[in-house]
């Protein structure tokens, strides 16, 4: 029988689950410390749950045995089958995570109108617009209303497993959070660090009572900083990372030439974000429009923050410009 059960270490196991996303089959980590403990659960589908429960019998396991399930960011495939652990198991993650976890409706429905204007002001057609709030309701038909019982924030100590700290590693996602063992310099990083392909900086409105977006790219920088010291490193998608500062700096210094790359393209013209994303992303802009559109927007961030463009905003349009 095969399996995509691996014991990474004395005390963790991965549990691959698969997705209906682009994105692929997700690692899940099976951590047994003082409380048995899950990162992060896959999508709401029959067969991500099928293989959970497989991949857990291996271990002569049950979804009810489950003590603790620690959600690393509130992206479908990582808290979907979250419910299926309840009411056996407490649910830990970002105090970000928790409007979404929670579906709290007057939040969802700010944030889609956030980005209704937010997307229209950027010069995105109101077709694409349309399509993409469907997309995002088609995501979150992947997850189930559940609580978050205790909020966790940088350098936390995770009461259960004994050794792992929390680090804030935003960009990826507002919510996101990973876990550092210290003595051993391990880290279990969710989609902040994923060895075949580079985490989208994704574009999200501003939380609660904060005034402007965050600018995800610039976030996303500082936080795999963080991370440069890490020996090794357990990712949401794909294999480890043996080699984390290698790999970081690699990313980094990507990004700073993808940004000279958006530069030249921009001509001499003011122009508009999704005008833009269209040049560079000709082919796929149209199937992966809000992730086409994050990624152009954190670059001119990044660039934007250098002092190398700048922006202005004409009526209800915003534009930038080289300076």
């Amino acid at each position: 029988m095969t399996t995509s059960l691996k014991k990474r270490s004395k005390e963790i196991y991965q549990i691959t689950l698969p997705t209906p996303f682009l994105v692929g089959p997700i690692n899940t980590y099976l951590i047994f410390g003082d409380a048995l403990t899950l990162v992060d659960t896959g999508p709401l589908t029959d067969e991500a749950l099928y293989q959970m429960k497989r991949q857990l019998a291996e271990l002569n396991l049950s979804l009810n045995d489950i003590e603790l399930v620690v959600l690393t960011h509130h992206h479908p495939d990582h808290i979907g089958l979250v419910q299926k652990f309840l009411p056996n198991a407490k649910v830990v993650g970002h105090p970000k995570l928790k409007p979404w976890l929670e579906k709290d409706e007057k939040f969802l429905t700010n944030t889609r109108a956030y980005f209704r204007r937010f997307y229209k002001e950027n010069g995105v057609p109101e077709q694409w617009i349309e399509e993409m709030d469907r997309i995002n309701r088609y995501y979150m038909a992947y997850t189930e209303r559940a609580s978050l019982d205790t909020e966790l924030i940088e350098n936390d100590s995770i009461e259960g497993i004994p050794g792992w700290t929390v680090l804030e590693t935003p960009g990826h996602a507002q919510s996101h959070i990973s876990l550092l063992h210290e003595k051993n310099s391990t880290m279990i990083a969710g989609d902040h660090l994923i060895a075949h392909i580079s985490s989208n900086a994704i574009v999200e409105a501003p939380y609660w009572n904060e005034q402007k977006r965050p600018k995800t790219l610039l976030q996303y920088r500082d936080a795999l900083e963080k991370c440069k010291g890490a020996r090794m490193i357990y990712s949401g998608h794909g294999d480890a990372i043996d080699k984390p500062k290698e790999l970081i700096e690699k990313r980094l210094r990507a990004m700073e030439e993808k940004a000279q790359v958006f530069k030249r393209k921009m001509g001499n013209d003011p122009f508009q974000v999704f005008q833009l994303s269209k040049q560079l992303y000709p082919k796929i802009y149209e199937k992966q429009t809000a992730l086409t559109f994050s990624e152009t927007l954190g670059h001119i961030d990044m660039l934007e923050e250098q002092g190398e463009v700048s922006s202005y905003k004409e009526g209800n349009a915003v534009y930038y410009q080289k300076t």
